[in-house]
């Protein structure tokens, strides 16, 4: 409940006073069981002006960002992990937001690792503002 409430006060602070920009509060609804994907994500997305953020952990990163016409938006953002067994993990993550039906799809590969498992989660959104 505390991360949870974490990501949503987040989420209410860095909203801007720019209309065009939406925060969707996203819960997992199936993850991985390694902790690689968030039990929750919130996004700010601006679609006129083609930005994006995210919020996984407290704080925004920005993500690349792409419309995919009537499919939603793509998201890409990397970040620095610690890794179960000691030292650092660069990871890349993909979301694809469909506005339509508000569910999302994240998924999770490593950077500098050469592993073969990849991560995802299913989850659905819930618009702010």
């Amino acid at each position: 409940m505390k991360y949870l409430s974490i990501v949503a006060l987040a989420a209410f602070f860095a909203h801007g006073a720019m209309a065009e920009t939406v925060t969707y509060n996203c819960k997992m609804t199936k993850q991985d069981s390694h902790g690689w994907i968030a039990r929750s994500y919130a996004f700010q997305v601006d679609a006129e002006d083609g930005w994006a953020k995210v919020a996984g952990r407290p704080e925004w990163i920005d993500t690349k960002y792409k419309s995919r016409g009537n499919k939603g938006v793509r998201m890409v953002w990397t970040e620095t992990r610690r890794a179960s067994a000691g030292g650092n993990l660069r990871v890349k993550y993909q979301a694809n937001l469909n506005p339509a039906d508000n569910s999302l799809k994240v998924r999770m590969s490593f950077v500098s690792t050469n592993a073969a498992n990849k991560p995802y989660g299913l989850g659905t959104c819930s618009v702010e503002s």
